[in-house]
């Protein structure tokens, strides 16, 4: 049984996708529901949940915010999280707080199922009509970068949210050897752009 807990704002949304989801009660359960962030963040200290489907527009604390404590706190909970906007830069941001999955709140059913069944098997998921916001260098697809124990080290770092002083002394390194060894990343991903490396890397499992 696949334990499910529902975020959004609008409770009407999560009474449709609580009603859907009946059909499938032999193997998706719901263990609550929540129309903020904060409650939801405490109602999870509580209850055995695997995934959470979180809407990223929310009031107060955001998805994108919320995706991050998650995270931090419940790290075996999966977050699928929810849209009604294509805005490449929140979807971006929303998967760089590591979301197993980003889908559309019209996706139909049988696509919301296989999602929830397929982040259980640690897969990374872009939804149908969600907008190629990973911003993809010109990388080929099947090649995957090879990189140094430190240079793997620096990126994983980086993925945390650290800025490059801090990965310096986290490492009990120089800036200079953290430049260099960034450098060499760059290159490797074929893009300057260190959120879309830390992104295209979360994707292709390097980190």
């Amino acid at each position: 049984m696949i334990n499910v807990f529902l975020v959004d704002d609008h409770s009407f949304f999560i009474q449709g996708v609580i009603d859907s989801l009946k059909r499938y009660d032999e193997t998706i359960g719901i263990s609550g529901s929540s129309t903020t962030c904060r409650e939801t963040l405490q109602q999870l200290e509580m209850l055995d949940v695997d995934v959470v489907l979180l809407d990223i527009l929310m009031p107060e604390m955001n998805g994108i915010e919320c995706c991050r404590h998650i995270k931090e706190q419940f790290p075996h909970m999966k977050v699928i999280a929810l849209t009604g906007e294509i805005d490449p830069k929140i979807l971006l941001e929303m998967w760089l707080q590591k979301a197993n999955a980003i889908l559309l709140k019209t996706c139909g059913l049988d696509e919301l199922v296989s999602t929830i069944e397929g982040v259980m098997r640690n897969r990374m998921i872009i939804g149908n009509g969600v907008p190629d916001f990973l911003i993809h260098s010109d990388l080929p697809e099947g090649k995957v970068p090879q990189l140094t124990r430190t240079e793997l080290e620096v990126l994983k770092l980086l993925g945390t949210g650290l800025l490059r002083k801090e990965v310096a002394d986290k490492m009990n390194s120089s800036m200079y050897s953290v430049e260099f060894h960034c450098k060499n990343i760059f290159r490797k991903f074929n893009s300057n752009k260190i959120n879309t490396i830390i992104a295209e890397a979360r994707r292709r499992r390097i980190i």
